[in-house]
């Protein structure tokens, strides 16, 4: 479904549910869609901002509350996350929270509802499939940055190129002594 007809069914489901399809609804439901991730409240509200500067948190919640109500969104705990996410992903799925960059990014895996199926019949929990599972890890960008954090370039090759002479290029450990320093050279 396109993001234009994705955005008429929520406001069509909206009239359903007895609420008036306002420009303001319209705003919150396209600000929503375009997110195109796991937005907060508080973003979405910056977005329909910029179109409607009076428009109120209010609007903003009350919109987001009927349409998790609705089955069209659910809510994202994530934790140690000041704010709820939302999720236009209603089918059960993975979402990967990196713990260093906070971003959330889904997952298909079609044993999910498998599993889910068989942790309810062990442990007699409903599980919500909706909300699907929740795993913390390190995404790979964060990953690169710490390696290259780790890895200083100029201090490897000073070692390779001066093995004898590793103060050449101005790592001294303040008594003349060649010596590595995670990532800073003296100059």
């Amino acid at each position: 479904m396109s993001e234009p007809q994705k955005i008429q069914y929520f406001l069509q489901r909206l009239e359903a549910s007895g609420k008036r399809s306002t420009p303001q609804r319209h705003a919150v439901c396209q600000a929503l869609i375009e997110h195109g991730g796991h937005p907060t409240v508080a973003e979405i509200y910056e977005r329909v901002r910029g179109i409607f500067p009076m428009i109120s948190q209010a609007t903003v919640y009350n919109t987001v509350d009927t349409l998790e109500e609705l089955g069209l969104i659910h809510r994202l705990e994530i934790a140690n996350h000041e704010h709820t996410h939302y999720d236009l992903d209603t089918q059960s799925h993975v979402n990967l929270v990196c713990t260093n960059c906070a971003s959330i990014s889904d997952v298909q895996i079609e044993m999910l509802t498998s599993m889910l199926n068989t942790i309810s019949q062990h442990t007699r929990y409903r599980i919500h499939h909706a909300s699907g599972i929740v795993v913390y890890g390190t995404c790979p960008a964060c990953q690169r940055a710490a390696a290259n954090a780790h890895t200083p370039h100029n201090a490897l090759n000073v070692t390779t190129l001066y093995p004898q002479n590793s103060h050449a290029n101005g790592y001294t450990n303040g008594n003349g002594h060649g010596e590595h320093q995670k990532g800073k050279a003296s100059a």
